[in-house]
Formats: structure tokens, sequence, C-alpha cells
């Protein structure tokens, strides 16, 4: 397992929660890791803190600062939550050149089990593993040229077969796709690479990307119903108050981000959103009783 390999995308915004995913996942690994931090517009300090934080543990952090001359003209409103960071894994099989397979993780995820199955699997007739999102409509994956009958996955957890990446020009193809067709990116890098690859994927146990539409929507579904107790990825999908960092945010796992968030150097914090009425009390009280 020394060789087992994770990437990640990140920046000054989600530093936060980038650090409490890495714990999440140093805390329930059993083996090395190289975790390749794929950044831009990180502050010098902040990449330290990571490189200190985790220099004894056992993920290897590996930083890789991002060539944005490479990113076509990017589908992002003004007023989405994700950043241009959030497009660098389709790249990874180019960043990565020495690597036949990775696993990539978002930052608004709690690992809250062992996932070396997921490291140890490979894919060899497939470009991705990933788990599928149930939430999408079938206009939805009819609009991105994906059969009604055929799945639609959630990007926030993958196993990339770089090999297959690079032998069939996917990046350049998914790259092709939001340049063209920009429209149909409504979920940004998620909707390119289901565009291109039209349900033609791996599909991994829904425990390794619990999504929070499960909960909202497919909680007494029989496919899903027994992962739901015990994830093994917990995922904080969605924007607004859908995150678990924000007050307002009722996921049934949201303190265990604050469990794994009070192991980090940002144990401290408080969020943006608390109410002002006895907000000094409030921040206290929510500091050292979360």
């Amino acid at each position: 397992m020394s060789s087992s390999n994770i990437a990640i995308t990140i920046d000054d915004n989600y530093i936060q929660h980038a650090c409490v995913m890495l714990q999440s996942l140093n805390v329930n690994i059993n083996s090395d890791v190289n975790i390749y931090c794929i950044f831009d517009s990180l502050k010098e300090k902040n990449r330290q803190l990571l490189e200190k934080y985790f220099r004894n543990s056992r993920l290897k952090l590996v930083f890789i600062e991002f060539d944005k001359t490479v990113l076509p003209t990017l589908p992002i409103r003004k007023d989405d939550h994700v950043s241009p960071a959030a497009f660098f894994r389709i790249w990874l099989p180019e960043i990565l050149k020495d690597l036949k397979q990775v696993l990539f993780l978002d930052s608004d995820i709690v690992i809250n089990g062992n996932i070396e199955d997921l490291l140890s699997l490979q894919i060899e007739n497939f470009a991705i593993a990933a788990v599928p999102d149930l939430g999408m409509s079938i206009e939805k994956k009819i609009g991105l040229g994906i059969k009604p009958d055929r799945l639609y996955f959630n990007s926030g957890v993958m196993i990339l077969n770089l090999e297959y990446f690079r032998k069939h020009n996917l990046t350049e193809r998914i790259s092709e796709f939001i340049k063209n067709k920009p429209q149909l990116c409504e979920f940004w890098d998620q909707d390119a690479f289901n565009g291109i690859l039209k349900g033609d994927f791996y599909q991994l146990d829904y425990r390794y990307n619990v999504q929070s539409v499960f909960y909202e929507r497919f909680s007494e579904d029989p496919l899903i119903k027994k992962t739901l107790t015990r994830p093994v990825v917990i995922h904080f999908t969605g924007g607004g108050i859908c995150k678990p960092w924000l007050y307002n945010n009722t996921h049934p796992f949201k303190k265990m981000y604050y469990k794994y968030l009070d192991m980090t150097p940002f144990k401290y914090y408080y969020p943006e959103d608390l109410p002002r009425k006895w907000r000094i009390f409030r921040i206290i009280k929510f500091i050292f009783f979360k």
C-alpha cells in the first residue's frame, strides 16, 4: 500500500476544509499514501501549515502548482460556490505523468472508515470508477447525451485510470466539451465528465460517496438505505447551507466535520453565519460545545 496515490485540488478558500478531510483520512488509513495537492493561489503560509501538520503522519504531501493557461473559458457564474480549482482534476493525467491510476477526493468530504479497497481497486477497462448521483433528472441526462437507462456519476470521489485517459485523449475531449458547450456545464467539471463518458463508468458502492441528496430524497431507497447509518465517505454536496462549516447546516453527520476540525490547527473556527444576537456568547459556546 506504500504506492497508493490520492489527488486533491486546493486553494486558499478551501484550505481549512481540505485539512479536515485529510485529517479524517489520516485517522482512518492504515498505510502510507501519497497525496498530490494540485493548487492555485495558495499562500505559502497555508502550504507550510499543511506540510508541518502532516509531516509525521501517514500522508505524504506533494504540492504541484497548476498551470491555468491550459484552462478554457470556464462556465463559473458569479454566485457559484466553486472556483477554477474544481476543474483541475481534468488535467490529472497530464500532471501525474508517471502514475497509472489515482484516487481523487473533493475537499468537502469526511472519511468515516477504511478506504483501502478504493486504493487497491484496478479499473483497467474503464476511464473512471465513481458513485452515481441519483439526484440528476432524466431530462438532465438526455441534455448531456446520456441514455435514460444509463447512470450519471458524482465527480467528488473518483478513481481515474490515467493511462486510459491518455490513450483516449479524454482530457482534451473534456476540455473541448467545456469550451464548446458551456451551457451544458451547470455542474461544472462534473457535467463535462458525464457529457463525454455518457454513463460508461465503473460503479462504486454507494458507501464510498454518500451525498447529501441521499438523505434528503432517497433515505428509504433499498439500494442505499443500508449505507446511510455508517457511510465510509460522507460528501457534503450542494451549495449554500449544505456545507457543515455553516451554522444553519442540518446534515445528520455535521458533527463529524467538527470532530476532525478539532484535531487541526483550525479548531477555533466558528461559522460566519452565526446569528448576530448574543454573538460573543454564541461564538464561545460554539467553540467549546459544538
